[in-house]
């Protein structure tokens, strides 16, 4: 499958839109497979891994490469659902060209929108296929004017166009046919001819122009991104397959050609750039990867410019879906994997040439905003789990795992729920570890409103020597966000300076077991000011103790509070959802700060609890018909309104005095 001409396409879409079914019909047609799969039956060549065939949608990019006339095409299938845009990012980040499918029975929704917005700004020239069009009821030219209002597309240029739509479904390919009555057909003429002064001038004199002069003309207009042709299909149905894969033969950008343009070179040292990476049980690591300079052959010792360490290939395949197709190199502009690698991951830069790092553009990823905490359901598993995590996550650059030694949970957090449902199941079948994922504690704080005072008197006598520890303590707030702060106002020796340390210790320990509900205390100034020693009995240990009994007597006495979490959350939408946004905050007890328009969204900023914002992904999408977008960080802490503080309270003290029985 080596050849000098490879073009590389991505299809997306959003969900349902038919990529999938798409890819499918694509590998009937060029003879991959003896029969036309469906995502329905699970049996498709692209979607082939358990949990896509159980969820019955995409969740992985998967590359089929194939031969077309005289062209090696590499075709990336890519997921549709929101939470998998980590791999939509991955696979157009090594391609020349792109397919956007649309469903021609249902509008256009957001996520096409932000798919055009995307491609737009990542420069990468595209066809939309207006897929479905064998469904009932479909007014086809309402369909491309949709199109172009919702996606703000003044350059769509039909190439194939519904002639009828339903059970009769049929099309007109307006590169082997003249439609002078069709208005669609004018619209083809008018927008290629617009781009080429000698065709205009033809046009407008009402003189014959030939297919050959239009062909001409198409394949830069599309390299410029001039024009946007658009395609119409039914993938199930293989109408109008043959037009699309026709057109990408001929029209479509060459890898070649374009990294030439962008300074690489075929002949020089080799340079990669790898864009996914997966690991199973059994069958080792595997690296897709891109070719930008040179190629790759089995053997070559190539350095990881991103970690910095050596590795030598031992074994190259291209990819049929799940099918290796073995091979000694990897050409220039060409897409294949690397099998058994050790230390390279997605994202990182292979090359023969340290001068490759700044040149190959790593890809950027959206910060996960959905947490979960992961709960072994094995007591004792924990390690298991944290092992089968990690080498989940290698194939998520999206997904983050951490331990959170303030809540005492392990976290997954990812770009939404599906996503981390489906590592769960990942690591269920692959590693045989049953996890739950829950929501995660929220890391509440304790603090005091007022200044207090209290002893701690440590005193115990078994025969022997016995234990004495007693000091006095001032406790007073600090301004929110300073933390801690421990003075010393000891004088006269009334406790020995080398028993100081103990009082802080206890003071600390205490602080991080928190008093009225568990959590730790902040934001507090603790002053040791008096106590006693004596001469025998009195250790290190038995001041830690006086200390924690007098800092827990100080607290209570110090008119004690919880503070929650206050997140700034910075939300941007479409101006029809403005209202519905704001009246959401306020319901989650948020305050908004501003809001103002920044291009065709409003952004909102507001200060929200953690607690009632958790996991806001799905609701955002609810509210927004998925259009909207958010980021949020930690601002700051407040108090928390003492309904919300009572139940905390009571529930901490209920298991306080469950243990003592």
């Amino acid at each position: 499958m080596q050849n000098k001409e490879i073009i590389n396409v991505a299809i997306i879409g959003s969900s349902a839109s038919g990529k999938t079914s798409l890819t499918e019909a694509i590998a009937y047609t060029v003879g991959l497979t003896s029969r036309l799969g469906s995502v329905q039956n699970g049996n498709t060549i692209s979607d082939y891994m358990p949990e896509e065939i159980e969820r019955q949608m995409s969740v992985s990019l998967s590359v089929i490469s194939f031969q077309y006339e005289d062209k090696k095409i590499n075709l990336i299938d890519t997921p549709g659902f929101p939470d998998f845009i980590g791999e939509v990012i991955c696979a157009t980040n090594v391609v020349e060209n792109c397919i956007l499918i649309v469903s021609g029975d249902s509008a256009t929704d957001a996520q096409t929108v932000d798919f055009v917005d995307m491609l737009k700004t990542k420069e990468i020239p595209f066809a939309i296929v207006v897929n479905k069009l064998d469904k009932e009821n479909i007014n086809f030219e309402e369909k491309i004017k949709e199109l172009e209002n919702t996606l703000e597309l003044s350059n769509l240029t039909p190439i194939t166009v519904a002639k009828t739509t339903g059970n009769n479904f049929e099309i007109a390919n307006f590169l082997a046919a003249e439609f002078q009555d069709s208005e669609l057909y004018k619209k083809f003429i008018e927008n290629i001819v617009s781009y080429d002064e000698q065709l205009l001038e033809m046009y407008l004199n009402g003189e014959k122009i030939s297919f050959q002069q239009l062909s001409k003309v198409i394949k830069q207009s599309f390299l410029s991104r001039q024009i946007i042709p658009l395609f119409s299909c039914s993938a199930i149905k293989l109408i109008g397959i043959k037009e699309i894969l026709n057109f990408i033969s001929s029209n479509f950008v060459l890898a070649h050609e374009y990294l030439l343009e962008k300074g690489f070179s075929k002949e020089g040292p080799f340079a990669g750039l790898v864009f996914k990476t997966t690991s199973e049980p059994g069958m080792g690591q595997m690296n897709y990867v891109k070719v930008y300079n040179g190629k790759i052959v089995n053997g070559m010792d190539i350095r990881n410019l991103t970690r910095n360490v050596t590795e030598r290939v031992g074994q190259l395949a291209f990819l049929q879906g799940k099918k290796r197709i073995e091979t000694n190199e990897i050409s220039f502009g060409d897409i294949g994997v690397l099998i058994k690698l050790k230390d390279t991951r997605t994202n990182d830069i292979i090359a023969e040439d340290e001068s490759f790092a700044e040149k190959i553009k790593r890809m950027e990823f959206p910060e996960p905003l959905t947490e979960m905490a992961v709960i072994a359901k094995s007591k004792g598993e924990e390690e298991k789990v944290g092992n089968a995590l990690s080498n989940v996550l290698l194939e998520e650059p999206t997904v983050r795992f951490k331990y959170n030694p303030e809540i005492r949970q392990m976290i997954l957090s990812g770009i939404g729920l599906v996503q981390l449902e489906i590592i769960v199941k990942r690591i269920k079948t692959r590693y045989n570890v049953e996890v739950e994922l829950v929501r995660p504690k929220i890391p509440y704080k304790e603090t005091i409103k007022k200044k207090a005072e209290a002893e701690g008197k440590y005193k115990r006598q078994s025969g022997g020597r016995g234990q004495y520890g007693h000091c006095f303590l001032r406790v007073e707030p600090l301004e929110r966000g300073k933390g801690y702060e421990f003075v010393d106002e000891i004088f006269g020796g009334v406790i020995p300076k080398n028993y100081i340390p103990s009082v802080e210790k206890g003071v600390l320990e205490k602080m991080s077991e928190g008093v009225i509900a568990g959590y730790p205390i902040v934001d507090i100034k603790v002053t040791l000011y008096d106590g006693s020693y004596h001469e025998v009995d009195s250790s290190d240990m038995a001041f830690r103790i006086a200390a924690r009994m007098a800092l827990q007597k100080a607290v209570l006495e110090g008119s004690p509070c919880i503070l929650e979490p206050i997140m700034e959350v910075e939300i941007k939408t479409p101006e029809e959802f403005l209202g519905s946004i704001i009246s959401d905050i306020n319901s989650r007890r948020g305050r908004v700060l501003s809001f103002e328009k920044e291009g065709k969204y409003h952004k909102v900023k507001a200060h929200v609890p953690l607690s009632e914002i958790q996991n806001y992904t799905m609701d955002l999408r609810s509210l927004t018909k998925g259009a909207g977008k958010y980021t949020m960080k930690l601002s700051h802490y407040e108090e928390l309104p003492p309904h919300l503080a009572q139940p905390l309270i009571e529930e901490y003290q209920k298991s306080k005095s469950q243990q003592t029985e």
